[in-house]
């Protein structure tokens, strides 16, 4: 991020009126949850990382709490290094005996190695108390990031270039249309939702083409094999009058020989036919493999069809989602062991069968009906970061709520997947139905257990009033 932009933003940023109640840890955020529903998030993005004022927002399930000594600090004061894109934040916090404790939480913004550094003021010193990423000796022996020892801020060859900014400020999206925002911290929350979210799904949108275009290669050239395959058995009937030739004329075969023209016996016009001869092989060897290559043909090419075209519906449903992937439709790679046989055709018919109901670009439910189908949907088409539900007592279908664009869901859109989990149970007719709800990433399934059954943790537990798809779709409106 733009070091005169950072500036502006400190500059612009409420002090004393931000109070912390909590700290929360993802994989793409540090938070401070603020009172008055307002959060501080550090954008840890290795390639532009960068702090921004949001909306206040629920921890998502993969949250962790950390720094605890600092619910119900007050934000004193956030201020830029004048040599780099090092923000610090100071705060302060009572203890019990109404004695006032300085912090400073330092976010280094430098692109690939962003961190952020819990430091406490004592004697006029920085010392250390946590930090995201921590550094000893071994990884940087010139600087060294742990517990208790004094913070000492990165010594790098950056020289800050900086210019004055003007209101409003004028982004362009990846699709170079320009959206204008009145202040700089909109600027930085439209940054990460237009370019940094952005980029991340047209990075995933490319390794999803790039995988399945893959696939699509391979499956042609098993084609090509095969069709080969095909033109080869159904020379049988070639193959046997060779042998049949060779047969009757093995004493007019002589060693080195590379070629026999002889009459065919078995031709009503009885021509004369040249047969290829291996000339370092006996009469009897050039014998033996002519009836080789006719047995292998004879009882090969009723297989080598029935595996020629399932080869070629597999062709035609990775072209199929291949054009939906690049019409904006999410398919990622299958994982997970592949079937034998076919590798895709078990997989592919799971997936042009499974119940799924597109909300908007961001979110998509699928639900599984059979235990195939909910393995399929939990062990593969699941992503870590989307969403799982099953009622907690009763035997019922996986509910799969895909975060397209790694959106967390609103808690009306929760509601309505744990009352589909509750529908599509052996609970469909009762009330206050228990339902379980995590994210993929704390679902696992047992090696060798039965297609279908699970283990998760980190779930949350809520009571649901079933309701079918129809409804839904009729709340929803589509």
């Amino acid at each position: 991020m733009d070091y005169s932009i950072l500036k502006a933003w400190c500059l612009a940023s409420p002090e004393t009126e931000f109070q912390v109640e909590t700290c929360s840890l993802t994989s793409e955020f540090l938070v401070l949850h603020g009172k008055k529903r307002l959060d501080l998030a550090f954008n840890r993005s290795k390639g532009d990382p960068f702090p921004f004022f949001r909306k206040g927002m629920n921890a998502p399930a993969d949250a962790s709490i950390i720094w605890s000594q600092l619910h119900f600090a007050r934000l004193q004061g956030i201020e830029i290094m004048e040599a780099d894109r090092i923000i610090t934040l100071r705060l302060t916090t009572e203890d019990i005996y109404q004695q006032v404790n300085h912090y400073q939480i330092i976010l280094e913004c430098t692109p690939g190695h962003p961190n952020a550094i819990l430091c406490r003021e004592k004697g006029g010193e920085l010392i250390i108390q946590d930090a995201l990423e921590k550094y000893g000796y071994a990884d940087n022996p010139q600087r060294q990031v742990l517990p208790n020892l004094v913070y000492t801020p990165p010594n790098t060859a950056y020289s800050p270039s900086i210019r004055e900014i003007s209101l409003p400020l004028v982004l362009k999206d990846l699709s170079g249309n320009e959206i204008p925002f009145p202040s700089i911290n909109d600027y930085l929350q439209g940054y990460y939702t237009h370019i940094l979210v952005a980029r991340i799904a047209q990075e995933e949108s490319r390794r999803q083409n790039s995988y399945w275009e893959s696939e699509l290669k391979k499956t042609k050239k098993k084609l090509s094999s095969q069709q080969a395959d095909l033109a080869n058995a159904e020379k049988a009937e070639l193959w046997f009058s060779y042998a049949e030739t060779i047969k009757y004329n093995l004493h007019q075969i002589k060693p080195g020989q590379e070629s026999l023209k002889a009459i065919n016996y078995h031709d009503p016009e009885m021509p004369e036919i040249e047969i290829p001869l291996l000339n370092d092989r006996s009469p009897q060897d050039n014998l033996k493999h002519y009836i080789k290559r006719y047995h292998k043909a004879r009882k090969g090419l009723e297989i080598i069809k029935k595996h020629l075209f399932s080869t070629n519906e597999t062709l035609k449903r990775l072209e199929d989602i291949l054009a939906r992937i690049r019409s904006g439709e999410s398919i990622p790679p299958l994982s997970g062991k592949k079937e034998s046989g076919n590798a895709f055709q078990n997989p592919l018919d799971i997936l042009d069968k499974l119940l799924r109901v597109r909300l908007n670009p961001d979110f998509e439910i699928v639900i599984g009906r059979k235990a195939k189908e909910n393995d399929f949907i939990t062990t593969k088409l699941g992503r870590p970061h989307d969403w799982w539900f099953h009622t907690r007592i009763y035997h019922g279908s996986h509910i799969l709520l895909r975060c397209l664009a790694k959106k967390d869901p609103d808690p009306e859109l929760i509601r309505r997947c744990c009352s589909l989990a509750a529908w599509y149970s052996k609970a469909k007719f009762s009330s206050n139905v228990p339902v379980d709800y995590t994210q993929i990433r704390y679902v696992r399934k047992p090696r060798k257990s039965a297609p279908g059954f699970v283990i998760y943790t980190n779930h949350q537990t809520v009571y649901a009033e079933p309701a079918d798809i129809r409804q839904i779709r009729a709340e929803l409106g589509i």
